[in-house]
């Protein structure tokens, strides 16, 4: 379900809500020219957001200028783009376009003039203050780049800068060399101008520190430094040092951080007339706005906190950077859907990878909430997200068959076919793909192939067609199964009895009935009652689970109160997986416990043999208890149903909250006898937002988000 928004970033020929997040850098300020860049990581990159139905990422280019541009080391002019930066930046746009991911290309950072860089200070210095420098960069390095790479379909817009306000006296921040505002004014205008000279459908935006450099209403009034400082629990402050050592590599006091980034004034130094007023340009303009977010600004300088409208911009703004984390009184888990809700033209959370899986592990630790929290958006507000096939120079390709959802015995012989086409060539080849493996290729129509002697399991199809102009695209992901001679009952982890603390139900249409379980502790059990086990014996159990922190992790599993394994849990990040285990059950009732050792990981369920345990019943099939569904319509405009249940007659309560925590609304006080319940709610005299519905019955409590969207 999508709604008719006017704040929107032009991309593929459509107005599209940015639903993504940062790829930053895979190498720091080495992605692009000399030496060897990790086109695999860039690849598995682009497929991870398109299987979460994502639709852009923001790439680090130059950043601190090291590697690229190429400089004379006489004159410290830029005199070129840097061996191999130009076939390089083809090659991950390329990458990118077969995935339909669009991207924000940031040429330059803060990281340009840190004083821990002294080779590249005096001339990167020269670049920011000396308009023959600037043009010697724009001549001999930015326009080559863009004329190599045309105007490539996977170019969202050309981003000068990452926070330079922090080597202004804006920033003003102590480990880095300082030039004036003025001087990054000029560079984003006379840049900007070149940009749009060169490729007039090109657009161009700029990477700001934080709202109080982008707005000039007063509106956002905040309070003072010490106020906001003295309002922060000891948790928060933690918080707020431990993001900005992440973000900037620096250790700072929660105090030195607020006092820093609140000293400056309100004022957009980007406005129109302002850049051209520094570099005289009238073609030096941006197109749309980018800003950042952290938990340093609170909330006087949230965008999660202020309405778009309340800014008082003329050009839409696209919050491209925040930590997956809560923004005070608002869950992490509906940060995309509040900006989404409240005007804005795009949400990309911050992240960034390396070369190593350690690098990965350690820095990327809210990789998995993005994936999910880009699921629950491509779910609600597709049409404002998805990026269409257009054709061009790049072919077309779908998988045809089977159909989505399909299920196959385990000897069936499986054939796949694929429609494949290109409007200005020919399709050469046809690769098909079964969870990532390579199964097969076809070279002429029909594109199709036959699989056989398939293992049982869970599938995901996809085909990647290749042009006669060696371009690609890869396809829709069709999901199969193919059963084997046992069949499974899955027993949700969310539903299971959880002792300990650091457990959070996540929900996202990737997991089995849409939740699992997140671990964010090492201390704690989860445990699954087994009723009506008919012979005693040797069974195989399976648990899906996925790792998102790091690997492996190794949980105890116990047995009717009997240790009986320690199971590592080792495979791929970010991609849910099924452990076997072979325990003996006893005739009767049984009970299996997951004791955490290692803890942090996500859990799904475990599946049993339905042959032999009759009376457990899947998530699809549970007997009468206590639940709380998600209301339908949702998003909704301006009522909306609520459904939930009770297993036993309980008073009752089911209230309304704000993003606040103010209640807003009782449906429902009173007692009431079991059975299935729902009731309408109206939220026509409410603003557009996020808002949350809590059930009460005695011991039960429940709490779900839903959104308003007029």
């Amino acid at each position: 379900m999508a709604f008719a928004q006017g704040n929107r970033i032009s991309y593929n020929n459509q107005e599209l809500f940015l639903s993504g997040s940062n790829v930053a850098w895979v190498n720091f300020a080495r992605d692009i020219g000399p030496g060897a860049t990790n086109f695999s990581k860039f690849s598995q990159i682009f497929a991870e957001m398109k299987a979460a139905g994502g639709n852009s990422f923001r790439l680090w280019l130059h950043t601190t200028g090291e590697t690229t541009p190429q400089f004379d080391p006489n004159t410290n002019m830029v005199i070129g783009p840097g061996s191999g930066a130009l076939e390089d930046l083809k090659q991950i746009l390329d990458l990118a376009w077969q995935n339909e991911i669009g991207l924000l290309l940031c040429l330059w950072s803060h990281d340009m003039m840190a004083t821990g860089r002294p080779a590249i200070l005096d001339r990167n210095e020269k670049l920011l203050t000396d308009t023959t420098a600037i043009r010697a960069y724009i001549d001999n390095a930015l326009i080559p780049m863009m004329e190599y790479v045309g105007a490539h379909p996977a170019i969202i817009a050309w981003e000068i800068f990452n926070e330079p306000e922090g080597f202004t006296e804006v920033g003003n921040w102590g480990d880095r060399r300082h030039v004036r505002q003025y001087d990054v004014q000029r560079f984003v205008n006379l840049t900007a101008g070149a940009i749009h000279r060169t490729d007039s459908t090109a657009q161009v935006t700029n990477g700001t520190w934080g709202l109080q450099a982008l707005v000039d209403v007063p509106i956002l009034t905040k309070v003072s430094p010490q106020a906001f400082y003295n309002s922060l629990t000891d948790e928060q402050k933690l918080r707020i040092e431990r993001e900005f050592e992440t973000k900037y590599g620096l250790k700072l006091s929660a105090q030195q951080i607020i006092d820093q980034f609140h000293s400056a004034a309100n004022y957009n130094y980007y406005r129109d007339d302002r850049l051209i007023a520094a570099g005289g340009d009238p073609d030096g303009t941006l197109d749309f706005y980018t800003v950042h977010y952290y938990s340093w600004a609170g909330t006087a300088l949230s965008p999660f906190h202020h309405s778009y409208s309340s800014l008082g911009l003329d050009k839409p703004l696209v919050i491209a950077e925040f930590f997956m984390e809560n923004a005070f009184s608002i869950p992490y888990q509906y940060l995309y859907q509040q900006l989404y809700a409240t005007g804005y033209a795009g949400a990309q959370s911050w992240q960034w990878w390396g070369d190593t899986q350690a690098n990965d592990n350690a820095k990327n630790y809210d990789h998995t909430r993005t994936l999910a929290t880009l699921q629950t958006m491509y779910e609600n507000y597709r049409e404002d997200i998805e990026v269409k096939d257009s054709g061009g120079v790049w072919p077309l390709v779908s998988i045809i068959s089977p159909g989505d959802g399909t299920e196959f015995s385990e000897s069936e012989e499986i054939t796949i076919a694929a429609d494949a086409s290109d409007n200005d060539g020919s399709v050469v080849l046809v690769e098909f793909f079964a969870s990532d493996a390579k199964i097969g290729q076809a070279g002429a129509e029909p594109y199709a192939i036959t699989w056989t002697d398939i293992e049982p399991g869970d599938y995901t199809l996809t085909a990647v067609a290749t042009d006669d102009k060696g371009h690609k695209r890869t396809s829709n992901r069709v999901s199969i199964k193919v059963a084997g001679a046992l069949e499974f009952v899955k027993l949700e982890a969310e539903q299971a009895t959880r002792s300990g603390q650091g457990f959070a139900v996540i929900n996202t249409p990737g997991a089995s009935n849409g939740a699992y379980l997140e671990m964010r502790t090492n201390v704690g059990s989860i445990t699954w009652q087994l009723p009506g086990v008919q012979v005693a014996g040797t069974y195989e159990i399976r648990f899906g689970y996925r790792l998102s922190f790091d690997r492996p992790k190794n949980q105890f599993i116990n047995v009717n109160g009997v240790r009986v394994a320690e199971v590592a849990f080792d495979t791929t990040l970010n991609v849910w997986f099924e452990e076997p285990l072979n325990v003996d059950l006893i005739a009767g009732d049984n009970n299996i416990q997951m004791e955490l050792s290692w803890g942090w990981m996500d859990l799904d369920y475990i599946a049993v043999p339905k042959s032999v345990v009759t009376s457990v019943k899947s998530s699809d099939q549970l007997p009468a208890h206590f639940s709380l569904q998600q209301n339908y319509p949702n998003p909704f405009n301006p009522e909306t149903t609520i459904k939930y249940s009770l297993a036993k007659s309980e008073n009752v309560k089911l209230s309304v909250y704000d993003l606040l925590g103010r209640e807003v609304s009782v449906l429902i006080n009173e007692k009431q006898n079991a059975g299935p319940y729902e009731i309408s709610f109206d939220g026509r005299n409410l603003a557009s937002g996020v808002y949350f519905y809590r059930l009460s019955a005695g011991s039960f409590v429940d709490t779900r988000r839903m959104l308003l969207m007029k």
